[in-house]
């Protein structure tokens, strides 16, 4: 009966924790981050898809990009257009960061 308790709840924690994980897509839309980064269209910033090629394999260097802790490598010229937009990334949890690390990454 206690492994069966034991069981249930650790599989309650395990389905709480993944509802809870932070959703990369719905805070890129929530953040306004598709204003200025189209998936596969250079518009006001640079596509998803070139985000994705010049932080490949760099995703904690796009995480400190966003936390405003490290220097654009896509496309620094338009560096200035985005640093209103870095006060609202500045201010997400290290998992939201992750999540929307991963959702960009993935294009």
């Amino acid at each position: 009966m206690k492994k069966l308790m034991a069981t249930a709840v650790l599989g309650l924690a395990v389905t709480v924790s993944g509802a809870m994980a932070a959703d990369g897509g719905a805070l890129f839309k929530s953040k306004g981050c598709g204003a200025c980064h189209q998936a596969n269209v250079k518009t006001v910033g640079p596509s998803l898809k070139e985000i994705a090629q010049a932080y490949k394999g760099k995703e904690g260097e796009l995480i400190k990009f966003l936390k405003g802790e490290a220097k654009p490598i896509v496309d620094p010229a338009k560096f200035g257009i985005m640093k209103p937009q870095l006060n609202a990334t500045k201010n997400m949890s290290d998992e939201e960061l992750k999540a929307m690390a991963e959702f960009m990454l993935n294009h």
